[in-house]
């Protein structure tokens, strides 16, 4: 399968809908699951002139740790009916 490089917003807004969270590391980013546990280190690409990404790569990554823990890339959001 080959994977693109995705939006910044829309990586965060995946992270948040399952409780993850990213942080600001020396050079790269750091991924951490809802417990607070690292899982992998994310690379986002940005220049003068061209929005801010993560790379393939690290899409890639963010799909294996999903699949290794039961969950969906890309997340769902919850439905809201009972």
């Amino acid at each position: 399968m080959v994977y693109k490089p995705l939006d910044e917003k829309t990586y965060l807004q995946y992270l948040k809908i399952v409780g993850w969270s990213l942080k600001k590391g020396s050079v790269d980013y750091k991924l951490h699951d809802e417990n607070g546990t690292f899982v992998c280190a994310i690379k986002i690409s940005h220049g003068k002139k061209t929005k801010q990404e993560v790379v393939a790569r690290s899409v890639h990554k963010t799909e294996q740790e999903f699949k290794e823990r039961g969950l969906v890339w890309p997340p769902k959001k919850k439905s809201k009916s009972i």
